[in-house]
């Protein structure tokens, strides 16, 4: 489920967007070529904050660090080049590299090329101005391995600048982290900075913090102090935080962008990250076992982590639109083609134009396992991808399909008297959205009667009585034909 603070987020993000009231500057796009296995594939940004995920050498730091080339500094930071992340070493030579940006300001779009053919950059000069932070991993390093600690810590005390956390500051601190802290401020000297915390009236520095604490601190402080309208990049936002912190940060993160406008991208191989946002702000980097890459939006959390998972035993990934979609599909395996449960793994993807996408990625071998796709039947038809049995979506299917003796059926599985089930039934067909028909069906049942229960009595008895063992094992042919093509 998306953060607390995602809904008005997306509602000021989808109203206002890029006019005076919403995010007037913005990086849209980012086009790498030459760097790092990158052939010229873009990454879009299509939401203020946006979370990149992928395997480790999937290319998620090398967007990161192009995009934090992507402006001149304004004002309040330092204007960072490409050189600065890709720069000429011993062991690579950077030259041929093409980095191409589209920007917004206001309603004007601009494209600007960055690039090095030789042996400098050129067009640096162009890009257009605007303050860029880039935090990457070295930002949870412990205090104690950091040369010059001591000497750091005494300076900033004695000609340091403090900057003390104001009270909404530290609400931020308190809240990702999940425990009440008293005071928090930052000491800085010579560009390099202590941070302190107060805790039971005990104050201790990042030398004694935990690295969670330590991250967070630095984090929340920078963006806070962060002009408005800044672009602020994050490489493994999670580093070094448990996933209750982890939800945490990614609530502030949006409610600061919402506050002061910021655009916010982060990288993540957390499954707890990728759920606090909306499928619009998620990109899943894909490279198949060439090593080519494939760029896809709006997957869901899941989906990202069987890509990331390498404790593999099944040989078929199968991808679906929902939860309500991969019982379904179980069943009519189960009745079908039982043999093959044990070989496929089931995930929900998210909107159909989602499970679409991925299908045309995956029937042209782009994806790290074989892969079929599966939509709704209610979805048109298409060469890449199956449709679940039917014309209409899998609720109004199964249960506009099931006459009141297989209503039965379903009490008994359920453990509630037949009337009952066919009165909660007859309530919900009332609501227009078939979604909600099997939580009306929960509510009116009581106790601690789950719509997913629900669900799974009804589309046990639909596969079984309705669809029937025939149908069943035609439907998953194309599934077994798959699997033995893996063979």
């Amino acid at each position: 489920m998306p953060a607390p603070t995602a809904s008005k987020l997306t509602s000021t993000w989808d109203t206002a967007r890029h006019d005076g009231h919403g995010w007037p500057l913005f990086l849209s796009s980012v086009t790498i070529e030459g760097l790092r296995g990158w052939n010229g594939e873009s990454v879009e940004f299509r939401y203020p904050v946006v979370a990149i995920a992928g395997v480790n050498g999937a290319g998620k730091s090398t967007v990161l660090k192009a995009a934090a080339a992507a402006y001149q500094s304004a004002a309040g930071s330092t204007t960072l080049y490409p050189d600065d992340f890709f720069p000429r070493t011993p062991w690579e030579d950077v030259r041929g590299v093409v980095l191409g940006y589209t920007t917004r300001s206001g309603a004007v779009t601009d494209t600007v090329t960055v690039r090095k053919p030789t042996s400098r950059w050129r067009g640096a000069p162009d890009r257009k101005k605007r303050d860029t932070f880039f935090l990457d991993v070295s930002r949870i390093q412990p205090a104690n391995t950091q040369i010059g600690y001591g000497r750091t810590a005494q300076e900033a005390i004695s000609r340091g600048v403090t900057a003390t956390l104001e009270a909404n500051e530290l609400s931020q601190v308190s809240r990702t982290l999940g425990r009440s802290y008293d005071g928090a401020r930052i000491e800085r000297s010579q560009g390099k900075q202590i941070g302190v915390l107060i805790r039971d009236g005990i104050e201790y520095s990042n030398f004694h913090q935990g690295a969670g604490e330590d991250s967070i601190l630095d984090l929340i402080a920078l963006v806070t102090e962060a002009p408005d309208k800044a672009l602020i990049i994050i490489d493994e936002v999670e580093a070094s935080l448990h996933p209750m912190a982890q939800r945490g940060l990614m609530t502030e993160l949006m409610r600061l962008a919402l506050e002061k406008k910021l655009q916010v991208i982060v990288s993540t191989h957390s499954p707890f990250i990728l759920e606090q946002l909306p499928s619009v702000a998620r990109v899943f980097i894909s490279v198949d076992r060439a090593g080519s890459r494939t760029v896809l939006y709006g997957v869901s959390s899941d989906f990202a982590l069987n890509l990331m998972d390498d404790e593999r035993h099944d040989e078929l990934d199968i991808y679906c639109e929902d939860d309500v979609a991969v019982y379904l599909i179980e069943r009519i395996l189960a009745l079908g083609a039982p043999e093959t449960l044990a070989r496929v793994r089931i995930t929900p993807v998210g909107a159909a134009s989602a499970v679409q996408a991925l299908s045309d990625v995956a029937s042209r071998g782009k994806l790290p396992r074989p892969a079929l796709c599966v939509v709704d039947a209610d979805i048109a038809s298409g060469s890449t991808y199956l449709q679940l049995p039917g014309s209409r979506a899998p609720e109004k299917e199964a249960i506009e399909d099931l006459a009141d003796t297989h209503w039965s059926a379903v009490a008994e599985r359920l453990g509630r008297p037949a009337g009952e089930v066919l009165d909660a039934k007859d309530a919900a067909l009332l609501i227009p959205n078939h979604h909600a028909w099997c939580g009306e069906i929960a509510t009116r049942l009581g106790g601690t009667m789950r719509p997913s229960k629900v669900w799974e009595a009804v589309a046990d008895v639909w596969v079984r009585d309705v669809l029937g063992e025939p149908a069943a094992k035609d439907w998953s042919e194309p599934v077994d034909g798959a699997l033995r093509a893996t063979e």
